[in-house]
């Protein structure tokens, strides 16, 4: 019976760390907004000197998808929408930037809470170049264009930050 109590234990405390883990926001993703919900808008500034990602301004989410893609001011340029499913499916996240379209130097976007999630994307105004930060493999993943269909077998559901930039 002892043994069970402390393999109750253990599975009690490991649950509760991994629900942690699972709704608490990233640093930078802790903006103002709500940050449920299946679909999402977020703001972001280009990267700063001495910092690695671009700041989060805002992030606003709801379970419904129309709701979602009117959130954010037509003033800011949407640079990639990630979606949770291969083939453009399943809940998204839509990336605006506050600084304009991608340049050389591009925006580098912290998956946050979709960090476990992301299956494939579609990017738009001049972001034809993207790379994939894993989460648990330091060699990144390049892609070009405009449409990711599926992110691949080494990337999907474990995409840390990306990166867009205008390629060409």
């Amino acid at each position: 019976m002892r043994l069970s109590t402390r393999t109750a234990a253990t599975v009690s405390v490991a649950a509760s760390l991994v629900g942690l883990v699972g709704v608490s926001p990233s640093a930078s993703a802790s903006a103002s907004g709500s940050s449920e919900g299946t679909y999402c808008s977020v703001v972001v500034e280009r990267v700063k000197p001495g910092e690695k990602v671009s700041r989060v301004k805002s992030r606003t989410c709801s379970d419904d998808r129309t709701t979602a893609a009117t959130m954010t001011s037509s003033a800011r340029t949407l640079l990639i929408t990630w979606y949770q499913h291969a083939g453009y499916g399943g809940g998204m996240t839509h990336v605006y930037g506050d600084y304009g379209p991608c340049d050389r130097s591009g925006y580098v976007l912290d998956a946050g809470m979709s960090r476990y999630m992301i299956s494939s994307f579609e990017t738009y105004n001049s972001c034809d170049g993207q790379m994939a930060s894993l989460n648990n493999d330091p060699n990144p993943v390049y892609y070009y264009g405009y449409a990711t269909e599926y992110v691949g077998d080494r990337a999907n559901d474990n995409i840390g930050h990306i990166k867009v930039w205008d390629a060409l």
